[in-house]
């Protein structure tokens, strides 16, 4: 995959949203009207389920994108904030971490060096649990956080904590594990509400930090 430019990645990342939420307005709307063929019961169990699915998919999809992006501006590591050098380094850091030989750790750290003047690349797959970012089925608000870190966004969500952990993924566990749904009142469409802000808010946050190039230490030109 290749995203070349600025208006690439905000088509990619428009294109993801959008049909994301047009499904989840469908199914918003047949949730507030009766529905005398699907209990609203049973359409909230759904529309929670498939809430959760789009979050997960769509964090996951547009930071991917971000960081294909970056590999696609063909800048060199030294250039780049610490946080995207670390994903050259996770199997090194992982085998010097369970290791005590001094020859491992000497290994690392000559390997942080030489990647300095090496372009920023990661071939992308994008098959689950192979992807550059993934979210292990499970996106809550501590994940979320990693993420964030890991593409090098501030967390700017703190205030949406509970709506992520309590309100949505709460209910999540409890439907696909198959127990009985007894909160008839749930407020779905406040619930949908706070969770949509937040998948505009990081689309925007993406594309701005794109458009800024905030993954840079400083402009390669004044180095």
């Amino acid at each position: 995959m290749k995203i070349n430019n600025l208006e690439n990645l905000e088509e990619r990342i428009d294109k993801d949203f959008i049909w994301r939420k047009v499904e989840l307005f469908q199914l918003k709307m047949a949730i507030e009207k009766k529905n005398l063929a699907i209990s609203k019961k049973t359409l909230v169990r759904s529309g929670i389920a498939l809430l959760c699915a789009h979050w997960e998919g769509f964090i996951r999809t547009v930071a991917n994108y971000y960081v294909v992006y970056i590999c696609c501006k063909k800048i060199k590591n030294k250039y780049l904030k610490e946080n995207f050098v670390a994903f050259k380094l996770k199997k090194d850091v992982k085998l010097s971490g369970s290791s005590v030989k001094n020859s491992v750790h000497t290994r690392l750290l000559l390997k942080v060096e030489s990647l300095k003047d090496e372009v920023f690349y990661i071939k992308y797959n994008d098959s689950p649990f192979k992807r550059i970012i993934n979210t292990d089925s499970n996106l809550n608000f501590e994940l979320f956080d990693e993420i964030l870190q890991s593409i090098g966004l501030e967390n700017i969500y703190e205030t949406k904590k509970n709506y992520i952990d309590n309100e949505m993924l709460k209910y999540r566990h409890e439907i696909v594990h198959g127990e009985i749904y007894k909160d008839t009142e749930y407020n779905f469409t406040e619930v949908y509400n706070q969770v949509l802000s937040i998948m505009e808010r990081f689309k925007n946050q993406v594309i701005e930090a794109a458009e800024k190039e905030y993954y840079l230490k400083e402009n390669p030109c004044k180095v």
